[in-house]
C-alpha cells in the first residue's frame, strides 16, 4: 500500500470520529425504522406548541432546543440556520447563557457541514467563551467535542486531542458513553504509523459502549476502528475476530449503515484484499462506493485505487484505466474539498498566533506599567493612560494586518490551486493514459507496467507535496525528470535533454516555491518542440547566494511561430498560462519579502534573424 494511500486512511479515521461525536448527543439518532423518527419529530413539535401556548419563557427554550437539535444533529443533509438565529435572538433577550452555548454549537455545526469552517470556528469559540460562565457539564462536553472533531478534519491533531481530553473533565461517573466518545474521538487524533495508540483507544471506547447495551450506537465504529488499525499492521486474524464479534452488516440499522456503510464495507474489502480473495475485495469496494453520499469521501477515494490496483493484478486493464480515471475525477474534487480547509486553518492558526503575541505585549506592558505604579501614584496615571493607548494601538495594527493577512492568504491559496491544475491538467492525464494504452494495445507489460508506476509516481509527489507553498530542491527534481521521463515516452524518445545542477544544490538540498519550473517545461514540450523533428531541451539549476538560477532552454520554433499555428488549428491552449501563474507567483513571494524572485522570457534567433527556440530565466528564492 502506498503512502498517499495510507494517508487517506486516516482521513476515514477523523470523518468517523466527527460523526460519532454528534451521535453521541442524541441516543435516538440511529434507530432501523424512520417511522420512529418521525413519531419523535412530531412529539417534538407538539411539545414546542404547547410551550408557546404557555408563554412559558424556560419552556419555549428547551421546546426549541429539543426540536432544532433534532434538525441539526439528526438530519445530515440539513443545513438550515435561520430558526437557529431566531432563537439566539430570543436567548439573548431572556439572558440564557445555557442556550445560548447550545445554539452557537449548533450553528457552528452547521456551518461544518456546509465546508464554512471558518464560521464554524468563530461560533465554537463564542460556545466556549460563553461556558465559561454556566455550571451545564453536558453543554460544555459536547462544545469541546465537536470543536475538536473540527480541527481534527482541519489537520490539527494535537489541538483536537486536547480537546478531547478536556472533555473528561466535564463526564460524570455514571455517564461511560460520553467516556466512550471522548475515547474513540481521541483515537482518530494520532498519527499513520502510531497504530497501536488509534487500536489501544478504540479498545477502551468498546470497554465503555460495552456497558450499556441499550446505547452502542458507535460501538461497531469503534469496532471497525480496530479492525482497519490491525489489518494495517497485517494483524489479519484479530482483525477478521474484530469484526466477526461486533460487526454484522445484516443487522445493523439501515440509517446507521446509510452514515458508516462506506467505511465498514471499505474495511471488508481491505481486509479481503490482503488475505488474497480479491473477488471478495471488489464486492465490498464497490458496496462502499455505493454507499458513499459524500463526493469528498475519502472511503471513495480508497476503493477506486484498491480497485483499479486489483484489477490490475488481474491484467484487466480496461477497468484499471476506468477506475484510474475515475479515482482522478473524485481526487480533484477530494483536493478542491481541502484546499477550503486548508485556507480555514490557515486563517485561524495566523488569528491565533496574532493573539498570543497580542496577548504578551499587553503582559509586558502591564508589567511595567505595575513596576510604575508602586513608585509613584502620577506616574502610575501616566502609565495607565499610555498604556491604552498602546493598546488602541496594537489592536488597530493587529486589525489592518488581520485583513491583509487574510487578503494575502487567499491570493496564495488561489495561486496554488491554479499552479496544481496547470501541473495536472487534463491533457497531460489524457495523453498519459494514451501512451499507457499504446503499451497495452501493444502488449508490452513491462513497458505498460513502468509508465504505470512513474505516472502513479509523479501524481503522488505532486499531490503530497500540493498541501504546501514550498518542496525541496531534489523532490521538486525528482518531479521535473518523472514529467520528461513520460513526455519523452510520448513522444517515443525524440528528446535530447541536458540537464545541469550545481553540486551545491545537491548537498544543500534547500527549499524553494513549489510548481514554478514544470508549467514552463510543459511550454518547451508542446508549444515549442512538439511540431520539431530533432527536439533539444536544456535545464540548468545554478546557486547565486540565496536564490537558485534556473534557465529552461529549447531548439523549438519559438513563441510567435508557435502562437500561429495554434490560432490556425484554432487551439485554446494558451501560452502565457504558465507564465502568468509564474508572475503571480513572483507578485506573492515578493509581498512576503524575497524581492529578488523574477521571470526572463527570451526569445532565441540565428544569425538570420529567425527563431530557434525559446529560453526562460527564472530567479527562485532560498526558502529560509
Amino acid at each position: 500500500m502506498t503512502t498517499n494511500r495510507y494517508i487517506i486512511v486516516l482521513f476515514f479515521l477523523f470523518e468517523l470520529s466527527t460523526i460519532v461525536s454528534i451521535s453521541a448527543r442524541d441516543t435516538f439518532f440511529f434507530h432501523s425504522k424512520k417511522g420512529y423518527q418521525d413519531s419523535i419529530l412530531m412529539n417534538l413539535k407538539q411539545k414546542q406548541q404547547k410551550a408557546r401556548q404557555s408563554s412559558h419563557k424556560d419552556s419555549i427554550i428547551k421546546s426549541d432546543l429539543n426540536l432544532l437539535k433534532f434538525y441539526a444533529y439528526n438530519q445530515p443533509k440539513n443545513t438550515d440556520t435561520d430558526e437557529l438565529f431566531n432563537l439566539l435572538d430570543y436567548c439573548t433577550e431572556n439572558n440564557n447563557i445555557n442556550c445560548l452555548v447550545e445554539v452557537y454549537a449548533m450553528l457552528a455545526w452547521q456551518m461544518q457541514k456546509k465546508d464554512q469552517y471558518t464560521e464554524a470556528l468563530e461560533h465554537y469559540n463564542k460556545a466556549i467563551e460563553l461556558s465559561n460562565d454556566t455550571e451545564e457539564k453536558s453543554s460544555k462536553w459536547l462544545v469541546l467535542i465537536n470543536q475538536g472533531t473540527l480541527f481534527n478534519e482541519l489537520l490539527e491533531p494535537e489541538l483536537a486531542r486536547k480537546n478531547f481530553k478536556a472533555s473528561f473533565k466535564y463526564i460524570k461517573p455514571n455517564e461511560d458513553y460520553r467516556m466512550a466518545i471522548s475515547l474513540l474521538n481521541i483515537s482518530s487524533t494520532f498519527g499513520k504509523t502510531d497504530h497501536d495508540s488509534i487500536a489501544y483507544f478504540s479498545n477502551k471506547a468498546i470497554s465503555f459502549f460495552e456497558k450499556n447495551p441499550g446505547q452502542n450506537n458507535g460501538l461497531e465504529i469503534a469496532a471497525n476502528n480496530v479492525a482497519y488499525s490491525y489489518i494495517k499492521q497485517n494483524k489479519l486474524k484479530e482483525a477478521s475476530r474484530i469484526i466477526d464479534k461486533y460487526i454484522d452488516l445484516n443487522n445493523i440499522a439501515d440509517s446507521k449503515k446509510g452514515w458508516f456503510g462506506s467505511f465498514f464495507y471499505n474495511t471488508l474489502g481491505e481486509l479481503n484484499y490482503k488475505l488474497g480473495h480479491l473477488d471478495k475485495a471488489i464486492d465490498y469496494y464497490k458496496k462502499s462506493i455505493s454507499y458513499t453520499e459524500n463526493n469528498n469521501s475519502s472511503s471513495n477515494l480508497m476503493s477506486l485505487n484498491d480497485l483499479a490496483e486489483i484489477y490490475e493484478s488481474k491484467g484487466e486493464f480496461k477497468k484499471t484505466i476506468q477506475y484510474l480515471k475515475a479515482k482522478e475525477k473524485h481526487l480533484q474534487k477530494f483536493n478542491e474539498h481541502n484546499l477550503k480547509k486548508e485556507i480555514a486553518r490557515s486563517k485561524y492558526n495566523k488569528i491565533l498566533a496574532e493573539k498570543n503575541k497580542l496577548i504578551t505585549n499587553l503582559e509586558k506592558k502591564n508589567q511595567k506599567t505595575n513596576r510604575q505604579v508602586y513608585n509613584s501614584k502620577i506616574i502610575a496615571l501616566s502609565s495607565g493612560v499610555l498604556t491604552i493607548i498602546c493598546i488602541l494601538f496594537f489592536l488597530t495594527i493587529y486589525q489592518k494586518s488581520r485583513l491583509k493577512i487574510s487578503q494575502l492568504n487567499e491570493e496564495i491559496s488561489l495561486a496554488r490551486l491554479k499552479s496544481l491544475r496547470s501541473i495536472m491538467n487534463p491533457h497531460f492525464l489524457f495523453n498519459s493514459f494514451n501512451t499507457l494504452q499504446s503499451f497495452i494495445l501493444q502488449k508490452d507489460k513491462f513497458e505498460a507496467s513502468e509508465h504505470m508506476r512513474e505516472l502513479s509516481q509523479l501524481i503522488r509527489k505532486i499531490l503530497s507535496n500540493s498541501d504546501s507553498l514550498y518542496i525541496s530542491f531534489k523532490e521538486e527534481l525528482e518531479i521535473i525528470k518523472t514529467y520528461i521521463t513520460l513526455e519523452n515516452k510520448r513522444f517515443d524518445g525524440q528528446f535530447e535533454m541536458s540537464l545541469t545542477i550545481d553540486e551545491n544544490l545537491i548537498e544543500l538540498n534547500p527549499k524553494i516555491p513549489s510548481m514554478i519550473i514544470q508549467p514552463h517545461l510543459e511550454n518547451a514540450v508542446i508549444h515549442g518542440l512538439g511540431s520539431k523533428n530533432k527536439k533539444a531541451l536544456k535545464l540548468s539549476f545554478q546557486k547565486k547566494k540565496n536564490s537558485i538560477k534556473c534557465i529552461i532552454e529549447d531548439n523549438g520554433i519559438g513563441r510567435r511561430k508557435s502562437a500561429e499555428l495554434n490560432k490556425k488549428s484554432k487551439n485554446t491552449s494558451n501560452l502565457s498560462i504558465a507564465s502568468g501563474n509564474t508572475a503571480e507567483r513572483i507578485k506573492l513571494l515578493k509581498k512576503v519579502g524575497y524581492k529578488k524572485t523574477s521571470m526572463k522570457i527570451t526569445d532565441l534567433l540565428d544569425d538570420n534573424k529567425k527563431p530557434k527556440g525559446t529560453r526562460v530565466i527564472v530567479n527562485l528564492p532560498i526558502i529560509n
